[in-house]
């Protein structure tokens, strides 16, 4: 990366600049991504009385289903390194009624906790967007305590979620987007498979490590829903609003014809969406 510190200030201030529009759909993304954080929960082995981190918590839902399946006597600390999606999980656990939950600005590259405190660190979809992954995982692991688990989720490839490439895929050949580099943090860093394991090797976790995909589908709106959805919650989402009425109009008719192959008879789009869900013992 030619300037890590600059990545990670336009990072915290682009994650920042949509945790309002985060908080407007958390209901809808609970009920669309439950899959994946089933699976999760499932190979973070939680149980009553353990103490988790949420890591990248965005809006908190995953971290506060966790809550539940640790009581009694559990905790819970939700983090996020942008305040303001901090800010947006306290208020959505206020609405929730959680009054026990522990809120902690972390950045995932130097967590401010004890080494082998955590019985298990929770990453959905936040690892790969850091600019040390390798940095990040070894936090991950000195956290926990021996046997302790660390369970994340990461993208596998754009091929296989068109519900978020055919934005890239028309805005990159318009030269409203730089191509996306594989060697770079992102959404689809962590794609390839056996890059997981391969990571979670180097910094040091030897046990238990588990890899496997989950296939879902986002399948609960026609195509204006998810348009305004998108422009609401992107980052790619702001320069599609800055564009010119017709050109943003263009765009907007290219990627419904795009998306037409998942249109179902009732015209809900059937949006397909692979995640991978690993899990290592430290």
């Amino acid at each position: 990366m030619h300037d890590a510190d600059a990545y990670r200030q336009e990072s915290r201030r682009g994650w920042g600049s949509v945790a309002e529009a985060w908080a407007r759909h958390a209901d809808r993304q609970v009920r669309a991504v439950m899959p994946v954080s089933a699976r999760m929960l499932d190979a973070a082995r939680l149980q009553p009385g353990a103490q988790v981190l949420d890591l990248a918590a965005g809006t908190g839902d995953l971290g506060f289903m966790a809550h539940e399946l640790i009581q009694p006597g559990g905790t819970l600390i939700t983090s996020d390194f942008a305040p303001e999606m901090l800010t947006a999980a306290q208020e959505r656990a206020a609405a929730l009624g959680l009054r026990d939950v522990r809120f902690k600005q972390i950045d995932y590259e130097s967590i401010d906790l004890a080494a082998a405190s955590l019985d298990a660190v929770l990453c959905r979809w936040g690892l790969m967007f850091a600019a040390d992954a390798n940095a990040a995982l070894r936090e991950c692991r000195r956290v926990l305590r021996p046997g302790g688990r660390l369970a994340l989720a990461a993208w596998a490839s754009p091929d296989e979620n068109p519900w978020v490439s055919a934005i890239s895929r028309e805005l990159v050949p318009r030269g409203l987007m730089d191509a996306p580099d594989p060697s770079l943090p992102g959404q689809f860093a962590w794609a390839r498979p056996g890059l997981i394991e391969e990571l979670l090797a180097e910094a040091g976790f030897v046990d238990d490590i588990e890899v496997e995909a989950v296939d879902f589908e986002f399948d609960d709106e026609d195509f204006e829903g998810w348009w305004d959805r998108t422009l609401d919650m992107s980052r790619s989402g702001r320069v599609i609003a800055a564009l010119p009425e017709g050109e943003r109009e263009e765009l907007r008719a290219a990627l419904q014809a795009r998306l037409a192959r998942y249109e179902r008879e009732d015209g809900v789009l059937a949006l397909p969406a692979r995640s991978w869900v690993a899990a290592a013992s430290a």
